[in-house]
């Protein structure tokens, strides 16, 4: 079973890096073809430079501590096959979802929540599933992780992926409602935030 083991690690790291390259390709194209031009996208990295490098800097040290605590994440190891199997499927689909979606939204992803120029309200492809599919994509494929490379650091990264991608679907659909209001109002009462096939969560009225 070692060597499926080392095949399914292997593919769960090319999965991870085809997401990351199209990430920043995707970025790129995406960015020089926005309709307020090249000179927008430069401007508009400009200004949220500060936020950009800060969660850059967040991801490098949690990553720094992640890596001075080996020997806690191999007690945690547990892998099985079956389990294993599944979770390689899962960061399979997760990835092909994180490259639709992306797509998809085109020129209008930015990597921090905001509402971009001339932005418009995603309904369709992967938006039909949920309404933040790009964040599905990025969950499904730590869990794939997970199970496919027998928990371990695994567990840290689930960890503090959930409150985070919890969090910016709360500022998220924060921002959409206030764009697009009642259209974003009805699309979030058909469609769940995260996961597909799920009833959408019910807002209680503020008094």
């Amino acid at each position: 079973m070692s060597s499926l083991h080392s095949v399914l690690v292997v593919l769960t790291g090319v999965c991870v890096l085809i997401f990351v390259v199209a990430w920043f390709v995707g970025a790129v194209y995406f960015g020089l073809k926005g309709p307020a031009g090249p000179g927008a996208w430069v401007r508009g990295l400009r200004r949220t430079l500060p936020r950009r490098v800060l969660l850059i800097a967040g991801a490098y040290a949690f990553s720094a501590l992640v890596g001075h605590t080996p020997h806690l994440w191999h007690h945690l190891q547990y892998w099985q096959p079956e389990l294993a199997l599944l979770g390689a499927l899962l960061a399979v689909a997760s990835t092909a979802l994180l490259l639709w979606a992306r797509w998809v939204l085109g020129t209008m992803w930015a990597s921090i929540p905001m509402v971009q120029e001339h932005h418009e309200l995603r309904t369709d492809g992967p938006y039909r599933l949920v309404r933040h599919p790009i964040y599905t994509g990025l969950l499904g494929l730590i869990v794939g992780g997970m199970l496919a490379c027998g928990f371990g650091v695994w567990i840290a990264f689930l960890v503090v992926a959930v409150p985070w991608l919890l969090r910016r679907v709360r500022i998220e659909d924060g921002l959409m409602a206030d764009q697009f209001g009642s259209s974003y109002e009805l699309y979030r009462a058909r469609v769940p935030a995260l996961i597909p096939w799920t009833r959408p969560a019910r807002r209680q009225a503020v008094l």
